[in-house]
This record gives structure tokens, sequence and C-alpha cells, in this order.
């Protein structure tokens, strides 16, 4: 099995010290930096204990501060760039994302061979977890520094424009068609190595459009463009899409929702994705309360 490079996914110390970030995130002021580091030498107690004591920060604006110095940027509580479901980015030291981390660590075990780079997330229907898995996936990869780019080819209901609270206007289907520059379709998040690219406007033949040449293409310039590629699909079983998508992919990571997918619909789409030849890379039971635990 072949797996993501894991030479050009590190954890990218920055070189600014916790001081600096909070002055040019706008949360402390160059007197309150002053007050701080003189209580810090005078009790002899670290620079976030002292902001904290003096009341100029909370214990939560130290721990975003320490994150953002280390390359690990989350969001803070209260902030609403992101629909709260994406719990990789309001909540990374949780129990729950580091499920996600031990699914990204499986994804970047060296290997011999060709190179993983572009993961589509499957399930066999509908409303599985898939986006869910997806977004929070690109999340820890983001995370660790990873140029990330996630990618929503799910024509048939779109939601990571909606996740990420961007338009959807502009996407993938707006490339395809060459209608549209990659840089232009493609959109920023609170996460600074995060980009998300939409579905775009839904097409009248999604499963045509994404057998044309120029799909094939345009994967291949976002792999050079990105170190990770994650890619949310449709309900593999309800359309051909999810199957095209797949094939467009350098593996697959396949998501099942526990007591609710069936044993023989997921021998289905093993039976067509081997049929294909598409790998398996990974696999993933969603748990009703929130919790996943990755297969080999």
């Amino acid at each position: 099995m072949e797996y993501l490079n894991p030479n050009s996914i590190e954890l990218r110390a920055q070189s600014s010290n916790i001081g600096s970030i909070l002055i040019d995130s706008g949360k402390i002021k160059p007197a309150d930096l002053e007050q701080i580091i003189a209580l810090q030498k005078q009790d002899g107690i670290l620079f976030g204990e002292a902001a904290v004591k003096l009341g100029i920060l909370t214990e939560e604006d130290v721990a975003w501060a320490i994150a953002s110095q280390f390359s690990y940027p989350y969001i803070k509580a209260g902030e609403d760039t992101i629909a709260r479901e994406v719990v990789a980015a309001y909540q990374p030291f949780s129990q729950e994302v580091e499920s996600f981390r031990s699914i990204r660590t499986g994804l970047i075990l060296p290997g011999a061979g060709k190179v993983v780079k572009a993961i589509a997330v499957i399930s066999p229907g509908q409303k599985e977890g898939k986006t869910f898995i997806a977004s929070n996936l690109a999340i820890v990869f983001a995370q660790l520094g990873s140029k990330t780019l996630l990618v929503d080819i799910n024509f048939r209901v779109p939601r990571i424009h909606e996740v990420f609270k961007v338009e959807n206007k502009c996407g993938i289907s707006s490339l395809i068609i060459k209608r549209a520059t990659i840089d232009h379709a493609i959109k920023p998040t609170a996460i600074p190595s995060l980009h998300i690219l939409p579905s775009g406007p839904t097409p009248p033949n999604p499963v045509e459009l994404l057998g044309w040449h120029e799909a094939r293409e345009l994967l291949a310039s976002l792999k050079d463009i990105y170190e990770v590629v994650i890619i949310d699909t449709p309900a593999f079983l309800n359309t051909a899409d999810a199957s095209v998508i797949s094939s467009l992919s350098d593996g697959v990571v396949v998501v099942a929702l526990k007591s609710s997918t069936t044993r023989e619909s997921l021998g289905m789409v093993k039976k067509q994705l081997d049929n294909s030849g598409i790998r398996i890379i990974g696999s993933v039971i969603n748990e009703v309360n929130g919790k996943k635990r990755r297969k080999p």
C-alpha cells in the first residue's frame, strides 16, 4: 500500500514568540506586553500565567497563542467562521479529535511506491458522515502545517460550502468547464493551511462531467499545488458519481455509520472498488455518540 509522504508533513514551528503573535492578532497592545513581561520576571512565572493573573488574557487566549506559535491553529469558542460539527477546528486537544489524528497517522505512514495525495471519503449511502469525516480530517492535516485542500465533488447534495460558510457560486464544476480560474474558485479558511474548493453550480450531467479529461487534468493540477487533497463525495451506491471520483483519487477512506450502514452495502462498495482497481487506504466507523473508530 502507498501512503502520503511523511517528509512533507511535519510540525512547522514558527519563529515568532508568543508576545508577537498576540500583538499581531490584536489581542494585546505593546503596553500590555510590557506589563506581562514585568510580572513574569518579578514572580518567576510563565508568560501565560502572568497575562491571566493581570486579567489581560484568558486561559483560552493563551492556549490559542501557544497553538499558533507551533503552527497548530484552531478557532476560539465564540467565533463562528466554521460550523461547530468541525470539532477539530474548535477542540483540537479533545479525545474526539484524537481519533481523527489516529486516522491521519494511518495515512501518513511510510510506504514504498507512489505517494497518496488525493483521498476520496466515501460511504455506501447518505447521511453516514462523509462530510463530517472529510472536514475534520482536512483540518487535522492542515494543523500539521500541510498545505491542504478540501474539495466538494458531491454535486447531488453539496455541503462543504455550508460547513465552512463560503459562497458556492463558483467551484470545481466551474473549473472543469473552464469558466473560472483556480485562484477565483478556491476559498481560504480560518485555518491558515486549509483551503476550500466548493462544488460550484450543479451540472445537469455530473457523471459525464467527471468523466471528461479536464476533470482528471484538474485533479492532477491540484495535487501539484497541495500536499493533501481531501475529497467529499455523494453516496456511493446511489449514483455512479462516487465511483468515478474514487478513480480520480489515489485511494479512498470508507465511512460506515454505526447501527445504520449494513454489511451488505459495505460489501457492495468493496466489490465495486476491487473490480475497478481502486485502493481502500482506510475505513472509519462513525459512531452515533460522535466518536470514531479506525479500522485497519
